[in-house]
């Protein structure tokens, strides 16, 4: 039975075993072996308990996001705040609304606890599609809060649950004028939110210590002094600080119903935190410096949640679980020595010192499912995001894996900057080669977004971008690659996954009505697997040449390396593949689509003989609203303050100066002629004049075309 079988609403906690000194002493000596001293240079966690405390406090997290688990953050927090000897009283509104919409059967046509469809959340789309299904709830959570009367009121913020955390903390505003409103999480530390007069402290960094100070301030009866600045009511962890994770109590459930999760015998946990890693395309990276904790503590974590609460499946939230692998190897080790029959997965990266006995160790230890941040197939990409492995490396873990019974999950990104057409088949190519190594599910082929805190929005001019958001999506400086052709590749990306013939294939990235509405294929022989090698002779993408544009002349050829990998792979077939601007746009949303039209008819047989049908209908979008006050004002280039309303946009990352970005920024200019110049001030009245020419030039171009195109030809491999 795999990792997603293992939902028992009826588990028991087993009985705890009664003690054993030998069975202790086994257990401390096989994880010694691994495990190291805790790491210098860490802090404790200040923890100093009063009884007396009057302060009382609620944390939130509201939806969008995986039901599948109590939210471990929220536990931490509320374990932290208690221990401290304050009143505490946690929602999860996002799992409430979850099992709501499954018993209500909400009269919308999609699943809005589908990832793919998590754009709904955002701003005017979740008040236009889901709001009225989700009010009455929080109206409710809003009048639980009140009765609890609390101090503080604490929210979780991701990208995805902006809108309705907003809108509760608004109506708490009204209902309770007192009341100190603070955010944290994920979200906080990024380009996706900056702050505003809604909340009184957002937390950038990590939580405990923060809210412990902002609860004991609120208690003094003072105004915090954690802040950088008081006009931005910033609370901000310095650089240099981190936590010893091994020192953090255990987490509080205790207002959790377990049995409203997917998995109801299912907790998280967390080894680490930070990520060892620095691929340029991650913003978590930078957001905390990495450490884990020692084996024994993860360890008792896990023994306390199997026998208190008869948890024995657990999800590592770590950016990395094998980020230190002896500390894993160590945990492990101790798992297999006390005979618990846990089940856990969790994120990590390929690595070229895991070997097949490494693998036996996880195994043994509870590993069900390795969940690899692939990204790519390409050589040429793994090194361009600084990836630190190899094609071969990566197929030898996914080999090793399944010879032990570990299955793999896997993450991608479709559309990374100076991906080409063969860097794009070299991955469907590598996604081909290791579908019967225990693949068990593939991300949706993530369209790469530029974010504030990555390498990449740091150095544009390494990676060949414009300064300028096009439909809220980087583009090239030269303009070959944008949003709609990452479009094409993403959808490319999805298509081929479909006909992929796996053993345990659980899930894929297909998205709506992708067959029914998108594409038409039909397989000589349906049956047909061929091999298929890593190298091969390097193949020209550019078959047709209009000479219209950059744009227009790489858009048209953006599917061939889709076709010519199904042809590599499945032999001879015929093809009809539609793109239409409405479909997009409802699938994805505003932000995810562009305007493109277009019809691709292929055939081709198993030598190779292809005739081609193709038209193309580019149409962008309008805006006459131009405002030069609104972009440029004072000195300053600024960004929309709508980002779905113009075609162009301004990535203004220049005096942004929170410690993710000033990591990212030391990263990004090691070794170039900007390292002379002061991270924290990246701004300059040079690079302000240059980006204020290049956007007033950029604004003004029009991209639509439309082309048709006939042709034929003979492929070889």
């Amino acid at each position: 039975m795999g990792f997603f079988e293992q939902a028992d609403s009826d588990r028991k906690a087993p009985e705890r075993p009664k003690f054993s000194e030998d069975k202790h002493v086994a257990t401390l000596e096989a994880i010694a072996k691994y495990s190291k001293p805790v790491q210098k240079g860490l802090d404790n966690l200040e923890i100093e308990y009063d009884v007396n405390r009057s302060t009382r406090l609620c944390l939130c997290l509201l939806p969008e996001w995986d039901p599948s688990f109590p939210p471990y953050n929220t536990a931490k927090l509320a374990s932290a705040a208690k221990r401290a000897g304050y009143a505490v009283k946690s929602f999860d509104i996002n799992v409430d609304a979850w099992d709501r919409f499954k018993k209500e059967k909400w009269p919308i046509d999609f699943d809005p606890w589908d990832p793919l469809r998590d754009w709904h959340w955002l701003e005017e789309h979740y008040y236009k599609d889901i709001h009225e299904h989700m009010e009455p709830l929080l109206l409710q959570k809003i009048d639980e809060i009140v009765e609890f009367k609390p101090d503080i009121v604490g929210f979780t913020l991701y990208y995805c649950n902006m809108a309705p955390t907003k809108f509760m903390a608004m109506e708490l505003k009204k209902r309770l004028p007192d009341i100190t409103l603070i955010v944290g999480g994920p979200s906080t530390h990024s380009s996706y939110y900056k702050g505003d007069d809604l909340f009184d402290y957002v937390v950038n960094g990590e939580g405990e210590q923060p809210l412990l100070l902002t609860l004991a301030s609120i208690e003094a009866k003072q105004g915090i002094q954690y802040t950088e600045q008081e006009k931005s009511k910033i609370i901000r962890q310095p650089e240099n600080q981190r936590y010893n994770l091994s020192t953090l109590p255990l987490p509080d459930y205790s207002d959790f119903d377990f049995s409203k999760y997917k998995f109801p015998n299912g907790a998280l946990c967390e080894i680490s935190r930070g990520c060892i890693a620095k691929c340029t395309f991650c913003e978590e990276t930078h957001f905390w410096k990495y450490r884990q904790r020692n084996a024994l503590s993860t360890l008792n974590e896990i023994e306390h949640m199997y026998y208190e609460h008869g948890t024995n499946v657990f999800w590592f939230i770590d950016s990395l679980v094998n980020g230190n692998l002896n500390e894993l190897r160590g945990f492990v080790k101790g798992v297999a020595e006390k005979g618990m029959d846990i089940h856990w997965t969790g994120y990590c990266r390929c690595d070229g010192r895991m070997d097949l006995e490494y693998y036996k160790d996880l195994k043994a230890g509870g590993c069900e499912v390795l969940n690899y941040g692939i990204e790519s197939g390409s050589q040429v990409v793994l090194d361009l995001m600084d990836k630190k492995v190899t094609v071969e490396e990566m197929e030898a873990n996914f080999r090793d894996g399944y010879a032990v019974g570990i299955d793999a999950m896997t993450n991608w990104i479709v559309g990374f900057p100076n991906e080409g057409s063969k860097e794009l088949e070299d991955t469907l190519t590598f996604l081909y080669r290791v579908k019967d190594q225990g693949l068990i599910a593939i991300s949706q082929g993530t369209g790469f977004s530029v974010g504030v805190d990555t390498i990449v929005g740091q150095n544009f001019d390494k990676f060949d971008l414009s300064p300028f958001y096009y439909y809220d999506h980087w583009i090239t400086k030269d303009f070959k690659l944008s949003i709609v052709h990452k479009l094409i590749r993403m959808k490319s990306f999805s298509i081929f996954t479909d006909f992929l013939k796996t053993e345990k294939i659980c899930s894929k990235p297909t998205r709506p009505n992708l067959a029914y509405k998108h594409y038409d294929i039909q397989f000589d022989d349906p049956d047909k697997e061929l091999e298929v090698a890593y190298d091969y002779d390097d193949f020209d993408y550019n078959i047709i040449q209009p000479g219209i544009s950059n744009f227009a002349d790489s858009l048209v050829n953006e599917i061939w390396p889709f076709l010519r990998i199904l042809w590599r792979t499945k032999g001879g077939y015929k093809c009809n593949l539609k793109f239409k601007k409405e479909w997009e746009y409802e699938e994805w949303g505003d932000r995810n689509a562009a305007p493109l039209d277009a019809e691709y008819k292929f055939e081709i047989d198993d030598d190779g003989n292809w005739t081609a049908d193709f038209w193309w209908d580019y149409q962008q979008d309008e805006y006459t609203d131009w405002d030069d006050k609104y972009w440029i004002e004072s000195g300053k280039l600024c960004m929309s303050a709508d980002p779905w309303s113009p075609v162009w946009s301004i990535m203004d990352f220049t005096r942004d100066n929170s410690n993710s970005v000033v990591r990212a920024r030391k990263l990004a200019w090691k070794g170039t002629d900007k390292a002379k110049r002061d991270p924290y001030d990246a701004f300059d009245i040079d690079t302000f004049k240059e980006h204020e020419r290049e956007f007033l030039q950029t604004r003004n171009i029009d991209f639509s075309f439309k082309y048709d195109w006939k042709g034929k030809g003979k492929w070889t491999v």
